[in-house]
């Protein structure tokens, strides 16, 4: 960003057309833009800048409707994106403040978007898509996942993790806070998240998810 790459480029749309130009130019493959509504309030123009991605190339475009500046502030503004999809004739994904399934099909009544991006409400929740799809195909949505199901998919998350990190302390310091995710909203989850944020291994996580597990069918049997 600090040399007008990434959304720095959003202060550059000459830039941002040639970029496109020239990647379109190099490859037979459809070629995919994704942007914020502006860098700033002052350049805020999500249509405009919109246009002349299209015009220089793009075939599909997703817009998160909040400037660069904004970061993750504020609330992402969905009239905005259905803007988009009202004055272009490529597909329109829309992005922001999808954080449930029922934020899913709220975008896409509202914005009459083509798709629908998730960034950080899938963290620890790789079943909003699914659920997502159930309620945009008119299904009654999938149940929740059990806790039991939860930590055997933040296992294979680590497990993954390790093989692409490599069995360190670091890499399982870093996996902390995914583990604080995936148990969001299972009951004791203050209590498990302040455990799991003290692990060194990975090891150490299965083995509080296995007691966690342990303490809660004793629950249910007594």
């Amino acid at each position: 960003m600090k040399n007008n790459g990434g959304s720095g480029c959003l202060k550059d749309l000459g830039l941002v057309e040639g970029i496109i130009r020239a990647v379109c130019g190099a490859t037979h493959l459809p070629v995919t833009v994704k942007i914020r509504s502006g860098w700033d309030e002052s350049q805020r123009d999500p249509v405009g800048i919109a246009l002349r991605c299209r015009e220089a190339g793009a075939q599909a475009l997703t817009l998160h409707a909040r400037t660069r500046t904004q970061m993750f502030s504020g609330q992402a503004d969905w009239d905005e994106i259905a803007r988009v999809v009202e004055a272009l004739d490529i597909p329109v994904i829309g992005n922001g403040d999808v954080n449930t399934p029922e934020d899913v099909l709220s975008m896409q009544r509202h914005t009459r978007c083509a798709g629908v991006m998730v960034a950080r409400g899938a963290f620890g929740n790789p079943w909003l898509f699914a659920q997502g799809q159930d309620l945009l195909a008119g299904r009654p949505k999938r149940p929740d996942p059990t806790p039991d199901e939860r930590f055997a998919t933040a296992l294979e998350h680590a497990r993954l993790a390790l093989e692409l990190q490599g069995d360190t302390r670091k890499t399982a310091l870093e996996f902390r806070k995914h583990f604080g995710w995936y148990t969001k909203g299972v009951p004791g989850a203050a209590g498990l998240r302040e455990r799991l944020f003290q692990i060194d291994s990975m090891q150490q996580a299965e083995a509080i998810f296995s007691a966690y597990l342990e303490a809660t069918a004793v629950e249910r049997a007594a």
